[in-house]
This record gives C-alpha cells, structure tokens and sequence, in this order.
C-alpha cells in the first residue's frame, strides 16, 4: 500500500479576508480524501504565529479552532532546509503544503516567495502570479499593454491625493475606489459624486497605503475558471452574477447572499467561448500555476473587460470555483488530488 501523503492545509492568516480563508479551509478538508491524505492542519492566529491543531472543519468555519492545547511551531529557516517543528522539538513531516489563505499576507506572494526559496512544494501559483493577481494596477497595467481592455483608472498612494485630485476628474463618474492589494470586495466604494471621494479614498486606506479608482462598467459579471492538469489547461464553465446591490461586495459574498449566480452562464456561444480565451490569454501573461479564477465585466453591447485574477479562489463546495469546474466534470475532490498532484511535479523540477 502507498505511504499516504501528509498535505499540510494552511488557513487564517494576517488578512482582512481571515474569516473567508476559515470557510475556504473547512470546504477544502471536508473534500480531502482521508484514503490518499494525512492531513496536517496549521492555524495561522491573526498575529501572524503559526499552531498546529486537531480541529474540526465546523471548529476552523466557527473561528473556535484555536485553544490552549494547540502546539505553537516554529520554523527554521535555511537555504533548502526548512523545518518545522512542535513545541516539544519534534519535527512536523509535511510532503506539500496546502496554502488556503485569502489576502495580504498569504495570497499576495509573500508565502509563496518563502515557499520558492526552500524549495517546498505547494498549491498554487509561484510568487511573481500572486503579486500580480493581488495588485489590481499591475495585473490591470499588463493586460492593457497585451491588447485586453479594462475600465479607465487612476492610481496613487494615499499620502497623494490632494496631488491627484484635479487629474482624477478626467474620469467618468460613477467609480469604484478600491485597495490597489485586497480581495473580496473589502474596503471598496462606489462614488456618485467626486464630494464621495474622501470618505471612499479613507475607506480604502483602511486596507492598503494605494488606492485605485476605475470607471463602474455598466453590465454584468461573468467569470471562468482554469485548472492546470498534466494533459494540459482545462477552463470551467463560464458564470454570470444576477446582483441586488451595486456590485458583488462583500455583503453579497459572505453575508447577505442574495446574489444568484447563474452557471453555466445562459450567454450566446460567442460570448462563452471570447470568455474562456480570455482567461486563457490572462493565466499565460499573468505566467499562473495550479488555479485561478478570471472575473470580467460583460457590457450591453457584449464586450468584455478585465476586472481581477484571482490566484487562491474561495474553496468551498459551493464557491463559484468548485462550481464552475463541476460543470465541466470535474468534482471538487478531483480538482484536490490534480492540484496536490501538480506541486509535487513543480516541487521534483525546482
């Protein structure tokens, strides 16, 4: 019988988006299979400190995984010697890691980065991937210069804005005034009138030191998913998002979840088809790995624009993710085992 692989599954994190990395992290242990798997699981406290813990999925999904009999680890960190180890001194063996971390600090390339340096196997996209999907003003920057159109926007430090507030009413109102680095629709704003621009720039600010403002796109949000396999990119159904608010927030996502998203999309085969090469044509100027999910605006008159890339998707059974790749005939345990699969490859050819 094969020796079970021990997948170290890591979620919290110094992050806004903490509690959705806690329901990502309980949908992705509830899907493992306890066959294949030896699951180590890390808990990473808002401070930043890493604990290894028995919890349940419903403990990690009700914020109650951490307690006093949980083992504080620590890392020693030295070129291709990573270790870590239990507060007894005894080493934790972890074959990959699983990194469901959403935001700052964790999705942003910063994890990824060590991981790269140590040469240890992980899910997901390399380091330069997840800074680009988590700077809206670079990813949007690059695509602009391959030729795929995005809303106008501005973007600046925070400290600037009295500098760039006549340059900025070159834009059409409304707009979103978002973090240029964060997720999940937290500590964005959409401004009506430029009187707006203060109180949402300070909202921003909350979340990140550089604030960007687009033009809203009148239309509606589609997306697509992509897994990397061995035989090559497989892309998900298209969805649509039906919206009771202004724009997919956070409410919509997490709390209030009224929002109904449609997949697969009813959409004409064109429009299907243009989306799924598009983020086809993202996933390779962006140089991913692993997974993402490619959300656009899809206008009136059926054009599309670049809104983000999102290198660590939400991973619950009913995220739109999982869902997307479902409807190819692809199962949530299936996408698992490819994407564990594919970082021990990456991991041999480091």
């Amino acid at each position: 019988m094969n020796k079970k692989l021990n997948v170290a599954v890591l979620f919290g994190g110094c992050s806004d988006e903490y509690s959705v990395s806690l329901h990502s992290a309980a949908g992705v242990l509830r899907a493992l299979d306890p066959e294949r798997y030896t699951v180590v699981k890390i808990g990473i406290d808002p401070q930043g400190d890493w604990f290894l813990t028995s919890a349940s999925a419903a403990e990690i999904e009700a914020d109650q995984w951490h307690t006093a009999s949980d083992q504080r680890l620590r890392l020693t960190l030295a070129r291709r010697n990573f270790e870590l180890k239990d507060e007894t001194g005894e080493a934790v063996d972890v074959d990959v890691f699983f990194p469901v971390l959403h935001g700052r600090n964790g999705e942003d390339g910063t994890l990824q980065g060590m991981f790269e340096l140590f040469h240890i196997p992980f899910v997901g996209c390399d380091m330069d991937a997840s800074l680009l999907g988590m700077d809206k003003a670079l990813s949007h920057q690059l695509a602009r210069q391959n030729g795929i159109e995005v809303s106008p926007f501005v973007v600046f430090a925070y400290s600037e804005i009295d500098l760039k507030r006549e340059s900025l009413k070159r834009l059409h109102l409304p707009c979103f005034v978002k973090p240029a680095r964060g997720g999940s629709s937290i500590g964005i704003t959409k401004i009506n009138t430029w009187e707006e621009l203060d109180a949402a720039c300070a909202c921003a600010a909350k979340h990140d030191s550089r604030i960007l403002i687009e033009e809203a796109v009148s239309g509606e949000e589609i997306g697509c998913s992509v897994l990397e396999t061995p035989d090559g990119l497989v892309l998900g159904a298209v969805d649509r998002i039906h919206l009771n608010s202004d724009f997919f927030d956070y409410e919509e996502k997490y709390v209030d979840t009224h929002a109904q998203v449609e997949c697969p999309a009813q959409l004409p085969d064109f429009v299907s088809e243009q989306m799924r090469r598009l983020a086809r044509k993202l996933w390779e100027i962006h140089h991913c790995q692993g997974l993402v999910r490619v959300d656009c605006f899809l206008t009136p008159d059926q054009r599309i624009l670049f809104n983000e890339i999102n290198t660590l998707p939400g991973m619950t059974a009913t995220s739109r993710y999982p869902r997307m790749m479902g409807q190819a005939g692809i199962s949530f345990e299936t996408i698992l085992d490819t994407l564990i699969e594919e970082a021990l490859r990456r991991g041999k050819n480091a």
